[in-house]
C-alpha cells in the first residue's frame, strides 16, 4: 500500500503538552450548577462530550439556546485558559520535526487533527518548527474524533483518500477514528496509553515514539509486502 497522507494527532504524538486533565473536568464540573446542571453518572468521561452533552440538554430545555450557548462560552474559557497554560510548557517529540520534514520530502502531504483548540496549536506552532498542509483543531469542525468526519474533514483538504492515508496518535480514539474512515493505523505510546489499552482498536503498527516511523519509511521497500511492518 502506498500512502499519499499522513494525519497526526497533536498532543500525545507531535508535542507533549501538560494538560491537567482531571483539573479541566472539574473546572467544568463546577460551572454546571450554575446552570441547574450535574455531571452524573451517565455524563460523558471526556470533558469535550461533557460539555456537548450539557450544551444540548440545555437547549432541549424549554428552548435554551441562548442559555446553552452561555454555558458553552464559559465551559470553553476554563479548559483555554488550562490549555494556554500548557502550550507554553508544550515540548516536541524526539523526532517529530525530522519525521515530518522527511515526509515532505517523499511527497506525502501531512495533516493535524487534534481536539486542542487552535489558540494553543498555533501558540507551539509559532516556536516550533513542525511541517504540515492542514490543521483540523476542535475549533474548526463540527465533530471532532473519534467521530470521523474530523479526519474526512482534513482528508477532503488534503485531496487525498482515506485508503490512501494513514492516522497516527497516542490515544485509542485515534485508532478508532482511522479506522472508522478506512485508513491505516500507528499507535505511539508517548502519550497515557499502554499497548494493552490499545489492542481492542486493532491498529495496524504500535511505537514506541513517532520518530520512529521514520525507520519504517527508509526500510519498507526491502521488507515482505505482507508485512504489518511494510504498509507504507
Amino acid at each position: 500500500m502506498n500512502v499519499d497522507a499522513v494525519l497526526f494527532d497533536f498532543d500525545g504524538t507531535l508535542v507533549h503538552l501538560n494538560i491537567d486533565f482531571s483539573q479541566m473536568r472539574a473546572d467544568v464540573e463546577a460551572i454546571l450548577p450554575r446552570y441547574g446542571l450535574s455531571a452524573d453518572s451517565k455524563a460523558s468521561r471526556y470533558t469535550l462530550e461533557l460539555i456537548a452533552e450539557c450544551a444540548q440538554a440545555l437547549t432541549t430545555r424549554n428552548g435554551g439556546e441562548e442559555i446553552a450557548e452561555a454555558f458553552r462560552r464559559d465551559a470553553e474559557a476554563a479548559i483555554l485558559a488550562i490549555e494556554m497554560g500548557a502550550a507554553d510548557t508544550a515540548q516536541v517529540h524526539p523526532g517529530a520535526p525530522e519525521l515530518l520534514e522527511r515526509l515532505r520530502e517523499r511527497g506525502i502531504k501531512i495533516g493535524i487533527v487534534t481536539r486542542n483548540c487552535r489558540a494553543a496549536v498555533e501558540h507551539i506552532l509559532g516556536k516550533n518548527t513542525l511541517t504540515y498542509d492542514v490543521l483540523l483543531t476542535r475549533d474548526d469542525v463540527a465533530a471532532v474524533k473519534p467521530h470521523p468526519e474530523h479526519l474526512l474533514a482534513a482528508l477532503r483538504l488534503l485531496q487525498v483518500e482515506p485508503q490512501r492515508a494513514l492516522m497516527v496518535g497516542d490515544h485509542p480514539m485515534d485508532i478508532r477514528a482511522g479506522r472508522a474512515v478506512g485508513a491505516r493505523t500507528v499507535a505511539v505510546l508517548t502519550g497515557y496509553s499502554s499497548v494493552e489499552r490499545f489492542m481492542p482498536e486493532n491498529p495496524d503498527l504500535v511505537l514506541g515514539q513517532v520518530g520512529e516511523l521514520v525507520t519504517y519509511l527508509e526500510n519498507y521497500h526491502h521488507r515482505d509486502t505482507e508485512s504489518t511492518e511494510s504498509f507504507l
